[in-house]
């Protein structure tokens, strides 16, 4: 039996934790789960946060980091824009009726769009909707986003990463043009975007989940930093700041979110030993207000 799953959580660790707890017990029916996120940026599972997000300015937004378990790019979530996910197994999975769900959602919606090479869905150029797909054995799941009335400037600013000069090893995000629904039509709500989704899906069961009555076991694990960082492809980055004695910069590398490499350099007029400070520094989780710290430190040494 078909079955809709709403949940009444904002907490996007939960949210994704729930989303994979469905996809691992899928079963030959289709089911359907909606749900929405606080501030959060959602990279994909071989993606580096560093590359694809400024978190300096996600952590004094209060913005959450969270890797996902599927590939894809990165993305801004917050409670402006509504996520869906399509559950079957693989050997039932039909993209193309997935599609016509979301084509027919969109057009009690009175929107006009198109579909992209990409699985995006377009309003004159801009993307308002992305979807990918994962599978994991016989399990499959079909998602995306609908931006709706998303802080534009939040999104914006979260997936600009900070002026580092860094190479990474992992997958980049295809960078697109995007356009909340509402400033197509100010009538267009969350509520209306979800709405649209239960009509067109046309099932009578559905369930509303939150953390007292659905146990999504790998939540803990998603806000952990081993998952978070430790994941991350490996990188080389340089920092470079300006103190009063002169200007420093840092080369580092590093592989699953440890220092492997570092040299610190100044063009400082006086003569600084780092080396302890690199020992110090090396073998360690990678942060770049670690690294600072580590380095103002000696300095006030």
């Amino acid at each position: 039996m078909n079955r809709i799953f709403i949940s009444n959580e904002f907490d996007p660790y939960f949210n994704i934790a729930a989303e994979n707890e469905l996809f691992l017990n899928s079963d030959e029916d289709t089911h359907l789960f909606l749900w929405q996120n606080d501030s959060s940026v959602i990279v994909g599972r071989n993606q580096n946060l560093y590359a694809e997000c400024d978190l300096a300015y996600m952590e004094k937004h209060n913005i959450k980091a969270v890797r996902r378990f599927s590939g894809g790019g990165a993305v801004y979530h917050d409670k402006g824009n509504l996520n869906f996910t399509f559950i079957t197994k693989k050997k039932v999975a039909n993209d193309a009726k997935f599609l016509e769900l979301i084509q027919s959602a969109r057009e009690k919606l009175g929107i006009d769009c198109e579909f992209s090479g990409r699985n995006d869905l377009l309003y004159k150029g801009q993307k308002f909707s992305g979807h990918a797909y994962y599978t994991d054995g016989d399990n499959y799941m079909y998602h995306g986003t609908i931006l709706v009335n998303v802080d534009s400037k939040q999104l914006a600013n979260s997936l600009t990463p900070s002026k580092l000069k860094l190479q990474s090893k992992g997958i980049s995000s295809v960078k697109s043009r995007v356009v909340n629904l509402s400033s197509i039509d100010s009538e267009i709500t969350i509520k209306k975007v979800l709405q649209s989704f239960i009509d067109t899906f046309v099932c009578g069961n559905i369930e509303y989940i939150d953390k007292t009555n659905f146990k999504a076991p790998l939540e803990q694990t998603l806000s952990s930093y081993e998952w978070l960082y430790a994941q991350s492809p490996s990188f080389d980055i340089e920092l470079e700041r300006k103190y009063s004695i002169g200007n420093v910069s840092v080369y580092i590398s590093c592989s699953d979110g440890v220092i492997q490499r570092i040299k610190i350099n100044t063009d400082s007029l006086y003569s600084y030993d780092f080396i302890p400070c690199e020992s110090e520094l090396l073998s360690k989780h990678y942060s770049d207000n670690a690294v600072w710290t580590c380095i103002e430190q000696y300095f006030d040494n």
